[in-house]
């Protein structure tokens, strides 16, 4: 029994944990188009982008659905978070935003979320409003 449970408690516990994240990334993507980008690198990445938030779900694009992903070798294997860190500062700097990464966090393999922070930039309303008065 002893063996049994030594078995089959990590193989629960590993899709508790999916679940958990598959409800996470529903919670916080949900109604957010994808994009598609193409790295300096060639390589191709699927990006959910929650400017509200200013987070980004990103994973290599065409892949197998996130449940496959989990179940694929359990995340052994997989690229290094600093690689969609820099896929997700390209695509940022692609959209015209000063933006960089905070930190990379998996998921769900192969997708992560990357939590980013944005330099104001002057927009149109600074030109009207000209240069903000000293207190």
């Amino acid at each position: 029994m002893r063996i049994l449970f030594r078995t089959i408690a990590p193989m629960l516990m590993a899709a508790l944990a999916g679940c958990a994240a598959i409800s996470y990334a529903k919670d916080n993507y949900a109604g957010i188009s994808p994009q598609q980008y193409k790295a300096a690198n060639g390589d191709r990445y699927t990006i959910y982008d929650n400017i509200a938030q200013s987070r980004l779900m990103i994973g290599p694009a065409g892949s197998a659905s996130a449940t496959e992903g989990f179940v694929k070798g359990l995340g052994l294997g997989s690229t290094p978070p600093v690689v969609y860190r820099d896929a997700a500062e390209q695509y940022l700097r692609s959209t015209e935003r000063n933006c960089t990464a905070q930190d990379v966090t998996l998921i769900l393999d192969p997708r992560y979320e990357v939590r980013y922070r944005c330099d104001r930039t002057r927009g149109p309303a600074d030109v009207l409003l000209g240069p903000a008065r000293p207190g």
